[in-house]
């Protein structure tokens, strides 16, 4: 298992922003000792396929579920360039792993085979309470607990051994009350106002101190489905994806594009630096 957190650092912010200012170090030690490529030069592009290879295998991470909705859902299931995906949204006190926005606002849950199932219940509370549908995707080893959790809304979606997603339980459509306090303490302030301007016809001009009391009246006085709408809309204005970095990057690095902060200047580097070559005497060089 160290080996395989070894190989999961290679897809964490910290890292993936190191490679993009040039620093290789921990490329050139998983090179080393874990990843062993068959070939050299070698592209750093296929270093990243080959490590996340080695995750499929031995350990299906957080990050190794994100990619595989990112890839098998949002990449290829929705119009790039009307749907919005984002990562760790915050819901309350909890955070949701992925939320796709389009027609409708999907959460996804991830549950893998290392998570426990005890925060579970909170987690679908908060989130039936905000989203349109709701999904648990989870690791085949809790499928059998997750069906026990869930309410009837709450669908389940399994990662296969092929690294498929499986509908094990659709979820359907919710439309119930939303809760109003829940959502605007998911916005930042300039999407909630925009969404109050949009529903309300007019523009707030308020000092910033006051905007959140103003907007979560309107918010409160005005129906679920019109609320889910602006919901929607305004977080695809606001949080638009940046679809032609996205396309930019290997298959392995999809997800990281949407879940991280990488500036344009690390985008450009690091879309330069993933078509370049590593050879074996760089290892030699940088270990000793």
């Amino acid at each position: 298992m160290s080996n395989n957190k070894n190989i999961g650092q290679l897809f964490t912010s910290q890292a993936i922003n190191a490679v993009a200012d040039g620093d290789f170090s921990l490329l050139h030690e998983l090179i080393s000792n874990v990843l062993t490529p068959k070939f050299f030069p070698v592209k750093v592009s296929e270093i990243f396929d080959i490590a996340f290879k080695k995750l499929s295998r031995e350990y299906k991470s957080e990050y190794f579920f994100k990619n595989i909705i990112a890839n098998e859902v949002f990449l290829k299931k929705h119009k790039k360039n009307e749907a919005v995906m984002l990562s760790e949204f915050r819901v309350g006190t909890n955070k949701a792993d992925c939320v796709i926005l389009n027609g409708l606002s999907t959460c996804y849950e991830i549950k893998t085979e290392l998570d426990n199932l005890k925060r579970l219940p909170e987690q679908l509370d908060s989130y039936i309470s905000l989203f349109d549908k709701v999904y648990v995707v989870a690791a085949k080893t809790h499928i059998e607990k997750i069906k026990l959790i869930v309410p009837e809304a709450v669908g389940i979606i399994e990662l296969t051994d092929k690294n498929k997603l499986e509908e094990i339980k659709p979820a359907l459509t919710i439309n119930s009350k939303i809760n109003p306090k829940l959502m605007i303490g998911s916005m930042r302030i300039a999407e909630y106002k925009f969404m109050a301007e949009e529903i309300s016809g007019g523009k707030i001009n308020l000092p910033n101190m006051d905007v959140y009391s103003f907007c979560l009246e309107i918010f409160e006085n005005t129906d679920s489905y019109t609320l889910r709408k602006h919901f929607r809309n305004s977080l695809k204005k606001h949080r638009a994806n940046d679809i032609s970095f996205i396309n930019t990057l290997p298959r392995s690095l999809k997800s990281s594009a949407i879940s991280y902060s990488i500036t344009q200047t690390r985008q450009r580097s690091l879309t330069k630096i993933l078509s370049s070559y590593i050879e074996k005497d760089d290892i030699c060089t940088s270990l000793y």
